[in-house]
């Protein structure tokens, strides 16, 4: 056999592995609870929405806005969080992972495999709270949150496969990402404070903080830019908060995937 027919083949089984794998992935979330989850958030988040507009005075389509990304973005981010750990758990504890790297497929591929699955459901949860904000804010505003919001999903769910891999329980996972989440969302907060005002100035125990806090920054992604409410609000977002979103989301889901697969390749199943 010609050696670009053996690639060829060799590719297409690659795909094919992953395409599998992901096909999986989709079907164990359709045939658990999480569609219905889904819907009874969607319903809690315009309920919400709705009677804060009611309780308004002035701005109740703004306050509409405001409440219904608040309360869907941070939904979306623990559903898919919540999500992710247990299926991972459930395919260790089932010995799934066992069974499929036995055969001849590689571990990357398995991954991805997962990953793809994953990411195909954080695009349905976006494109249907996207699809909701579209009643309280403007087209090109909802559809730029939701596309935020996607890579803001696509990051959680990459990085709690890394926290997964590494702690290999759901408490300590669920503990980590949710507080490299939060402290990615605040950080620029942290910032702010300890370089405001009422800080001591010339205090080396606050330059340090400060430096600590920047290094931080520096590290974490600019989650504070994703999927703001203020788009759905007052529509300012614009064509470059969508490419910082995308260039910078794709920056770190590339890195947090490597760090994950050299994390797969140690293990020993």
């Amino acid at each position: 056999m010609p050696i670009s027919n053996a690639i060829t083949l060799g590719r297409q089984h690659y795909w094919g592995t992953i395409r599998a794998i992901a096909k999986v992935t989709l079907l164990e979330g359709v045939r658990t609870r999480l569609p219905g989850l889904v819907l009874v958030l969607l319903g809690v988040s315009v309920t919400l929405a709705l009677f804060a507009g009611s309780l308004a005075v002035m701005e109740v389509r703004e306050i509409q806005a405001a409440v219904l990304g608040l309360f869907l973005r941070l939904g979306g981010v623990l559903v898919m969080v919540l999500f992710v750990l247990t299926a991972q758990v459930r395919e260790f504890h089932d010995k799934g992972v066992d069974l499929v790297l036995s055969l001849p497929i590689p571990r990357a591929g398995y991954f991805f495999g997962r990953l793809l699955g994953f990411s195909i459901i954080a695009l349905m949860v976006a494109i249907v709270f996207a699809g909701t904000t579209l009643f309280f804010a403007p087209v090109f505003q909802g559809m730029l949150w939701g596309v935020s919001l996607f890579f803001e999903l696509l990051l959680v769910t990459t990085l709690s496969l890394l926290c997964l891999l590494t702690f290999n329980q759901v408490p300590a996972a669920f503990s980590m990402v949710m507080a490299v989440y939060l402290l990615a969302r605040t950080v620029a907060i942290l910032q702010w404070v300890g370089e405001g005002p009422i800080m001591p100035k010339g205090v080396i125990t606050v330059w340090l903080m400060n430096r600590f806090i920047d290094g931080l920054a520096f590290v974490l992604p600019a989650l504070d830019r994703f999927t703001r409410s203020d788009w759905l609000v007052y529509g300012d977002g614009g064509w470059g908060d969508l490419l910082f979103v995308m260039v910078q989301g794709s920056i770190y889901w590339a890195l947090l995937s490597a760090a994950a697969l050299i994390d797969l390749y140690r293990k020993n199943f």
